[in-house]
């Protein structure tokens, strides 16, 4: 019979595996430009991610993707207004109440998604790449707590491909308005 150590060990690693294979698509969204794009790798990376948050009793994290992939669906089919919105922000709130243990860690999916929601319609491309650079950051934190390894490391490697994406497209932004004398 196998220990309780034993078997968490076995958790961490299957969960790990699992999210080695989220953060490939998550690596690939960052350098992903267009928007819809941006949304559906993010979709896929998520959904695959909360089997393994679960895995690892990270359920305010699994709580959020599941919002997220709601909420990415309907940004997708270009359905997000206030409303949505809110409700969006409200379900999340009961939902990290329940499942959350009142550690601020568990409740930086909360602060994150939230985030995110109210800002997700921008529609300037380098303003929305900025926002989904900005909202990795918390997320290394809260996978490195809950031993989520391969998480924190490709959300962090996330961040810097974001950032080079960023940078090229900031750059060509720049070299456009030039070309036209502004």
């Amino acid at each position: 019979m196998q220990s309780v150590s034993e078997a968490a060990v076995g958790a961490v690693i299957i969960a790990n595996i699992i999210d080695f294979a989220a953060s490939m698509v998550q690596i690939y969204s960052g350098v992903v430009k267009e928007k819809k794009k941006i949304l559906f790798w993010q979709t896929l990376q998520l959904g695959m991610q909360t089997l393994s948050m679960m895995l690892l009793g990270a359920f305010t994290g699994a709580v959020s993707n599941v919002v997220s992939v709601v909420r990415n669906v309907l940004c997708y089919k270009d359905r997000m207004n206030w409303p949505v919105k809110f409700v969006l922000i409200g379900i999340q709130l009961v939902l990290t109440v329940i499942f959350g243990n009142g550690t601020f860690v568990s409740w930086l999916p909360f602060i994150v998604c939230t985030f995110y929601i109210l800002f997700m319609d921008e529609k300037d491309e380098v303003r929305f790449k900025f926002l989904v650079t900005l909202t990795f950051i918390p997320w290394v934190f809260y996978f490195f707590v809950y031993k989520s390894y391969t998480g924190a490391f490709f959300a962090a490697a996330t961040i810097v491909t974001n950032c080079i994406s960023l940078y090229q497209m900031v750059k060509k932004r720049k070299e456009e308005k030039a070309e036209q004398g502004l």
